[in-house]
């Protein structure tokens, strides 16, 4: 069972009589063969006989490469599917949400999107309170409870040197956290998530040449600034990231701006001492660390060196970049047992 408190079936659930199999919506599921180091392309029959168990309407489309995902999801929402999972990784969620827009609009502005985790970096899973179990996040994108949820937009600059615009609905930034991305995506993966992305902070604090970077935000209590050497940017709007990492800790994915939070370099021994603070939520404490809420971002470096960009765990290019909320803009079904609309997250982390 999960670490956290969710939505999970019970035995009543699960049985033959007690007719909990969706009849009124239709969903499109979009499968990324290449999830779970390759495995899941092998496992479609399964998700297509758990499918059946859940929805009376469902349909499987596999993607082809890379930004296929989107094509596909936003296609089955012009179709008119209900729900529109992703069965996948991080990457993979981050494709399909890009799906359910066209620029910063919404596609279709009831599509529902749902996660179903089968890749080796989940994160979003745990932000959105999907379980990890096939039958329970099917049972839960049945089920569970669809709320409007902030999303980010981020225009940048991509490998190729060329403006690029995408969505993210969990976690993005920007420093070593995108170097970090960079040697996770080049590994194998096999060693899971968690162990492939401490295996990859540990290589990038041993190496990483901290940048200076300004950095320029606007939020609730008005603006603020970085002008220093800077060794991490995390731009939340979920909790979780690198395969567990909590670093949006008490933040909310429904209040309408990001939990920033900036890390100074230190210099390698600390920083990697430190390292602890990324897993148990508390980083924001870390000496000269800035927290604060941002509904609007913009950083760029102060040198030539390029600064990577890290957006849901992909790594699609680099500084300069502006980062804006938008508020309630996709329909999230997860497994949250309460609305969390129904109480002020902030106060969580806030500093005294």
């Amino acid at each position: 069972m999960s670490s956290w408190r969710n939505k999970l079936p019970s035995r009543h659930d699960r049985s033959a009589g007690a007719r909990a199999r969706n009849s009124s919506e239709r969903i499109v599921c979009v499968l990324n063969p290449r999830a779970q180091a390759g495995r899941a392309g092998d496992r479609v029959d399964v998700l297509r006989r758990a499918l059946d168990r859940s929805f009376a309407q469902a349909d499987v489309v596999v993607s082809q490469g890379p930004g296929h995902a989107t094509e596909l999801a936003r296609e089955a929402i012009r179709q008119g599917a209900d729900i529109v999972a992703a069965v996948g990784g991080d990457g993979t969620c981050n494709e399909v949400a890009n799906g359910f827009f066209e620029g910063e609009r919404p596609v279709r502005r009831s599509a529902v999107f749902a996660v179903i985790p089968w890749g080796t970096g989940s994160d979003l899973a745990r932000s959105v309170r999907a379980p990890g179990g096939l039958d329970d996040a099917l049972w839960v994108a049945s089920t569970g409870m669809t709320l409007p949820t902030d999303v980010g937009v981020v225009e940048f600059v991509d490998h190729d040197g060329q403006p690029d615009q995408r969505i993210f609905v969990n976690v993005a930034g920007f420093g070593a956290n995108g170097d970090v991305v960079n040697r996770a995506n080049q590994a194998s993966k096999r060693l899971g998530g968690r162990l492939t992305f401490l295996q990859a902070t540990l290589g990038t604090l041993t190496l990483y040449e901290a940048p200076d970077v300004h950095i320029r935000w606007r939020g609730p209590a008005g603006e603020g600034a970085w002008d220093k050497r800077m060794l991490s940017c995390f731009v939340a709007n979920g909790a979780r990231v690198g395969g567990g990492m909590n670093v949006g800790a008490g933040g909310s994915m429904h209040d309408g701006a990001f939990d920033l939070t900036v890390l100074p370099f230190k210099g390698r021994v600390r920083n990697i001492a430190e390292s602890w603070r990324l897993y148990d939520g508390s980083v924001w404490r870390s000496g000269g660390a800035r927290r604060v809420y941002a509904t609007w971002l913009h950083a760029e470096p102060k040198g030539t060196a390029p600064v990577l960009l890290d957006i849901d765990g992909e790594q699609p290019g680099r500084l300069p970049a502006i980062f804006r909320i938008l508020p309630g803009a996709l329909q999230v079904r997860g497994g949250w047992l309460r609305s969390p609309l129904l109480r002020d997250e902030r106060e969580v982390w806030r500093p005294r």
